[in-house]
């Protein structure tokens, strides 16, 4: 059965089945979920509390993830972790190193989205998928006017790519990107040190 683990902010919520999550006692108040309301009032909870797991102990954990998901807008995206010999890519935004990627757009597949997101945001051309990785999920409040407020729930598909190219790339400034720069697989402290959650997560599952 598979296992969730959804990021807000700092924090991880955790859909697992029942009897495999091992926590520490939590102060906070296991959700219903039985409608919108329900996961809407808990996220208010959560986003308040001091607690940074939140395990969602389940008989059925894929249907409670799903009703979770569907309780928000949700927004599909694509990236990659881009492999030049023993170098990864990795973009500077917000002050924190990221990975490339954006929203899928209509009628886009996640390779494509990802493919072409890679290259608007680093400059670079010629980059091939190897393989798919697990998906990333997180929410947030939208900070866009016609959702002002509203919870949203973004899945990102990620995928390994190989660049064999000699340019390290521009960055696309316009999307407030700052810099970009090639990491050796074996020196990612600075990386790892200011980064997202999320990342940090998929990056661990990456070299595993």
């Amino acid at each position: 059965m598979q296992k969730y683990k959804v990021f807000l902010n700092g924090k991880s919520i955790i859909f697992d089945a029942r009897g495999k999550v091992t926590f520490t006692k939590l102060k906070h108040k296991y959700p219903n979920f039985a409608d919108v309301q329900d996961v809407i009032s808990w996220l208010g909870s959560v986003e308040n509390s001091g607690e940074t797991e939140f395990p969602i102990k389940s008989e059925n954990p894929e249907q409670d993830f799903h009703r979770f998901q569907n309780a928000m807008i949700v927004i599909q995206a694509a990236g990659g972790i881009i492999m030049r010999k023993e170098s990864l890519l990795f973009i500077f935004r917000n002050n924190k190193w990221d990975l490339p990627k954006g929203k899928i757009d209509e009628g886009e597949t996640p390779e494509a989205a990802a493919l072409r997101e890679v290259e608007e945001e680093c400059g670079i051309h010629g980059h091939r998928i190897i393989r798919s990785l697990q998906p990333g999920y997180h929410i947030y409040r939208s900070p866009y006017k016609k959702s002002l407020g509203k919870w949203i729930f973004k899945k990102t598909h990620w995928f390994e790519m190989a660049y064999e190219g000699t340019g390290d790339g521009i960055p696309q400034t316009e999307e407030g990107i700052t810099e970009i720069r090639w990491f050796n697989r074996n020196d990612l402290n600075e990386v790892m040190n200011n980064t997202y959650e999320n990342l940090k997560e998929l990056l661990c599952y990456y070299f595993d």
